[in-house]
């Protein structure tokens, strides 16, 4: 499996609202399963255009919920490649700038969100229990020349990555930008 613009949005989606399961073990019945959820339909079917063109099969989608599909071959690949998929388990992987940025856009759209206070306070953040994901997205982040801050809530066990400054969310929207209708429509308020 070699990495385009497909796959790094795929595997992006997958870390941040997606999951690639089979069956437990002691259970008789079987499945591999791939899905996406998430209630954009945006972020929905750009998820199955691009497994779409990059498998050559199109998972099933279910408007404001999720886009789903079970195939064990595909699941073998995706978890022979790169392990697991689970919130504390993802990791981002190390590609071109171009694919980062596509990675980081498709991560973003699921687990970003904008906060924007009029002339006073504008910052991208993104949070998740998975801290080493986490680092390596920020790792990216500054790659590209885009400076975050690093914050942990110690009671809820969740790290967050703030994007600040006039400047760095500039070269954010410019480098990575949005998909998600409603992280854009925050940023131009």
């Amino acid at each position: 499996m070699e990495f385009d613009e497909n796959l790094a949005a795929v595997h992006a989606y997958l870390c941040a609202d997606g999951y690639v399961v089979k069956n437990p073990i002691s259970q008789k019945h079987k499945y591999y399963v791939m899905g996406f959820r998430n209630t954009s339909e945006i972020l929905l079917k750009d998820f199955q255009d691009r497994f779409l063109k990059y498998f050559g099969i199109k998972p099933n989608l279910h408007i404001g919920q999720r886009c789903i599909l079970g195939n064990k071959k595909i699941y073998t690949q995706l978890t022979e490649k790169f392990g697991s998929f689970y919130s504390k388990e993802w990791n981002m992987p190390r590609l071109n700038k171009k694919l980062s940025c596509i990675w980081l856009r498709a991560y973003f759209d699921c687990e970003g969100w904008v906060f924007c206070k009029s002339h006073q306070n504008r910052h991208i953040g993104a949070d998740s229990i998975n801290e080493k994901g986490l680092d390596r997205v920020r790792d990216e982040l500054i790659k590209l020349g885009i400076n975050t801050k690093k914050k942990i809530n110690r009671n809820r066990k969740i790290f967050r990555i703030i994007i600040y400054g006039k400047n760095n969310i500039i070269k954010f929207i410019d480098k990575i930008g949005f998909l998600h209708p409603f992280n854009i429509e925050s940023l131009v308020k």
